[in-house]
């Protein structure tokens, strides 16, 4: 990662506490996706993204770099230490 600061909007992070969501979840909301449209620029099944999103899912830094691609965002946006 280089020394670019990563960051979350305000409203991402509110959406992920609110509602106990994943960051995942919460990105995408926030953008307006719906699983199907994130699950399609992916190539898994929304099932599979529902499972990623799981609050208490970890996947693997592959799988969310996948997602961040998705998403259109960093992958380090997706990981809780941006919110310590």
């Amino acid at each position: 990662m280089s020394n670019e600061e990563v960051t979350i909007p305000l409203e991402v992070s509110a959406i992920a506490n609110k509602g106990r969501k994943s960051l995942a979840r919460a990105w995408r909301e926030h953008l307006g996706l719906t699983k199907e449209q994130v699950a399609t620029r992916m190539g898994i099944s929304p099932a599979a993204l529902e499972q990623i999103e799981a609050k208490s899912a970890r996947p693997r830094r592959a799988t969310l770099a996948k997602v961040a691609t998705a998403l259109g965002i960093k992958v380090e946006q997706l990981t809780s230490s941006v919110l310590a």
